[in-house]
């Protein structure tokens, strides 16, 4: 018996055991590749978190909103906190400093100037500030005193409290009275170093 050969199955490609092997292996990642992905990452979270970091310690911001301070800061002057520089030294006299009063619930802070540091004696006589019995100069323009409040007798400061003012002392409520009285260290947020409004821009003094 004469068998015809299947032209059309001789055409088909046989399968080889190549096309068939399941078992070839993958390409290898690239490790050095991957390396620089991820250390790119680290880098810009790095520079995120410093950023945070220097907006968070120097560029806390709180709004005047009363004129106890005129001249040198206005009403609605924006200034510029450094909340480190007191974790490394304690306030000074002369210092510009942002607090939160005693009682207020706000959250808002207060600015004034420290006059007198632990463990100093401060009185107002004839509108005129005595610390430790010597007669205290402000570092910025201010107004006279017509009150002196508290300060009419002499007080002295206890461990980490601190005597402030108001440059324009006659429209500030400030530690002559009884509900600011003198401030703690724990309420002072830290020192006002530079006001970033434009048209007042400039180191604090």
């Amino acid at each position: 018996m004469r068998v015809i050969p299947n032209k059309r199955a001789a055409a088909e490609p046989v399968p080889t055991s190549r096309t068939l092997d399941f078992r070839k292996r993958r390409s290898k990642p690239d490790i050095r590749k991957i390396r620089r992905v991820f250390i790119l990452i680290l880098e810009i979270a790095a520079v995120v978190f410093a950023a945070y970091l220097v907006i968070s310690a120097f560029c806390t911001q709180v709004v005047m909103t009363e004129e106890s301070m005129e001249p040198q800061l206005m009403a609605q002057d924006r200034l510029l906190i450094d909340r480190v520089i007191y974790r490394m030294k304690d306030p000074k006299q002369g210092d510009v400093v942002a607090f939160s009063s005693p009682g207020d619930l706000s959250g808002r802070y207060s600015v004034k100037r420290v006059v007198a540091t632990p463990g100093q004696k401060v009185s107002i006589k004839g509108g005129v500030i005595y610390v430790d019995d010597k007669i205290y100069t402000a570092p910025a323009q201010t107004t006279t005193i017509r009150d002196a409040g508290l300060a009419t007798s002499e007080i002295t400061l206890g461990k980490d409290e601190y005597f402030l003012l108001g440059d324009n002392r006659d429209v500030s409520e400030d530690s002559r009275y009884t509900s600011v009285g003198n401030i703690l260290k724990r309420q002072i947020r830290g020192k006002i170093w530079l006001d970033a409004t434009p048209r007042h821009f400039g180191v604090v003094d």
